[in-house]
């Protein structure tokens, strides 16, 4: 039991981990307040949690800094494409929302689903888009085309992480003041569920140098 209370015991460490969390969740806020960061901040919050509160390395805000730094530009231009398309595919389905509002429509009501179901995919093709760009260097486009891929290949993950975001969200508003700490603790769970998909596609060097000798 007093192993349990002490510096090195589990408590410590999970209090540890939870004061983590709680402050990159802040950080990721306040760096998300332009709207247009908000690709840049949660690339960089991703990498914070595996790097600092799973993998026990680094500093917390110095490894923050680094990554939205890093990949700012990048998260930047890819985040403004997510935004296009996303309110393209929202405004039609409000045209067909409304339509179907009027008058009784079957073409409005097939193109109500067809929009909210590639709005789905592009959502959930956005969920790996920054934990990627945290671990690969590739361009844009192919970082996209990636964020797809994995989508379709990995449908169950895909399906539980659109269950974690829904679920994150409605807590938020269930609970307003949860954003202090709702943010990290999604991509603490992201990061539980992605990691051993990310490392199907990391060459053996990019393995040892990401885990080193921890699963060894």
């Amino acid at each position: 039991m007093g192993e349990y209370f002490s510096l090195d015991g589990g408590l410590m460490r999970f209090l540890s981990k939870a004061s983590d969390i709680c402050i990159i969740s802040i950080i990721w806020l306040i760096c998300c307040l332009p709207v247009v960061t908000i690709g840049a901040s949660t690339t960089a919050a991703y990498y914070t949690i595996v790097k600092v509160v799973k993998r026990q390395r680094g500093t917390l805000h110095l490894e923050f800094i680094q990554s939205f730094k890093k990949n700012f530009k990048d998260s930047v231009v890819i985040h403004l494409f997510y935004l296009v398309v996303e309110g393209f595919l929202v405004f039609n389905i409000d045209n067909a929302y409304r339509t179907l509002e009027a008058r009784d429509s079957t073409m409005a009501l097939n193109q109500l689903f067809l929009y909210a179901a590639l709005l789905l995919l592009v959502m959930a093709a956005g969920i790996y888009t920054y934990p990627a760009l945290s671990r690969f260097s590739m361009g844009r486009r192919e970082l996209i085309q990636f964020s797809f891929v994995a989508m379709s290949r990995h449908l169950p993950v895909t399906i539980l992480l659109l269950g974690v975001f829904a679920a994150s969200s409605a807590a938020m508003v269930w609970l307003p003041a949860g954003i202090i700490f709702m943010p990290g603790i999604c991509l603490y769970l992201y990061s539980r569920i992605m990691e051993p998909i990310l490392r199907n596609y990391m060459t053996e060097e990019m393995r040892l140098q990401w885990v080193g000798k921890e699963e060894e």
